[in-house]
């Protein structure tokens, strides 16, 4: 099965140019090493960062505020993240920047939040899917959804499907926008979600999607999660082509952030071991953002949604440089489209009758022809 990107797929190895708007640039995929230095204006432009209020979140939000960006920083925690922005604020950044509250855990939660997205009158060109939990103590959602699969999959989920919309009316109103500096770039609309180098661990319970039969919150549960995102987010891509959007992901490896630090349930071995692991392996988190940040503002990866940005892989590590080059994650069902259509409809299902239990509007399949939210 090949990848579906928006553009025809040449190797990696054989950089071509396309024209854009008159504009020639070498294939993004040759390019290795990018750097923060290379952000273009983002004045004018939307971002929404969920999982802000720290670690690679948290540098991601400061750097879109430092180029100008309009940023919207959402997390589990408002207090935190209200304290994170204002530490961002006083740091001298160009942009706007604020904090909301998003708890992914829960769907009423995620319903509010939105409600509250499509209130304000700002257009919304990337969103940022950072939020996510790893080794936690075990426990369910309020859906009932074992927490990691519930936090990381199902909630991303239902929130990418409820801001779809205000998503594609920014795409379609591109050119058409209001107060857009003169010297900001042209920018796509994107969704970037964070995956995860235990993506390579996962495996498909199509039995038990939901983790009713999960008995821990451990590596295996993350790492579905993870890979479940990266099927997803191809099945996204694919079915929004023609609308404006691409769906991009990224992977850092291991880094030192509050997600693989304090958070951890340190009664787990396997928590114990990924702690060790990353203090003494893992990376800085202002360094490992370059992989949220590249696909967030880059404006050469237009047209190659569908793409995976990671560091070059040493089995179930990723070495510490070049982080944010596109490469191939390593499971078999993040390149199976069979696949990315079966979990897609199986999820789709499931969301829908937990918002039906919950009392909350269900969501549509998404397709390049869904109808704008009235």
């Amino acid at each position: 099965m090949g990848i579906i990107y928006s553009r025809a797929i040449l190797p990696l190895t054989t950089a071509r140019a396309t024209t854009t708007s008159s504009q020639t640039r070498a294939d993004p995929r040759a390019k290795h090493f990018w750097t923060k230095d290379e952000v273009p204006p983002l004045d004018g432009k939307v971002f929404l960062v969920t999982g802000s209020s720290s670690g690679m979140g948290w540098y991601c939000a400061k750097t879109l505020a430092e180029n100008g960006g309009h940023v919207i920083m959402a997390a589990r925690s408002l207090e935190r993240t209200q304290k994170a922005a204002q530490m961002i604020k006083d740091s001298g950044v160009r942009g706007k920047v604020e904090a909301m509250h998003l708890d992914l855990s829960s769907f009423r939660s995620i319903k509010e939040f939105s409600d509250q997205m499509h209130k304000r009158e700002e257009k919304l060109d990337v969103l940022v899917n950072n939020a996510g939990v790893f080794l936690v103590e075990h426990n369910r959602t309020e859906e009932g959804f074992e927490v990691v699969q519930g936090t990381n999959y199902f909630g991303t989920f239902l929130l990418t499907h409820l801001l779809l919309d205000k998503l594609k009316d920014t795409a379609q109103n591109k050119g058409h926008a209001r107060h857009v500096p003169s010297h900001s770039v042209s920018h796509p609309t994107w969704i970037v979600t964070m995956a995860s180098l235990f993506e390579l661990l996962g495996w498909i319970q199509w039995d038990d999607l939901e983790g009713q039969k999960s008995r821990e919150s451990g590596v295996f549960e993350y790492s579905t999660s993870k890979l479940e995102l990266i099927m997803m987010m191809r099945h996204l891509n694919k079915n929004l082509q023609g609308t404006g959007i691409d769906c991009l992901i990224s992977q850092p490896g291991l880094v030192k952030t509050p997600l693989n630090g304090r958070k951890l349930d340190h009664r787990k071995l396997s928590a114990i071991g990924v702690d060790l692991a990353t203090k003494v392996y893992g990376q800085e988190a202002s360094q490992a953002a370059n992989c949220l940040i590249r696909p967030a503002t880059d404006p050469t990866v237009e047209g190659y949604g569908g793409s995976y940005f990671s560091p070059p892989w040493l089995w179930l590590l990723a070495l510490n440089f070049d982080h944010a080059a596109m490469r191939e994650p390593g499971n078999s069902y993040a390149r199976d489209e069979a696949a990315w259509e079966r979990l897609y409809q199986k999820t789709l299902d499931i969301v829908n009758k937990r918002l039906i239990e919950r009392g909350l509007p269900q969501i549509e399949a998404v397709s390049a022809s869904m109808p704008a939210r009235a």
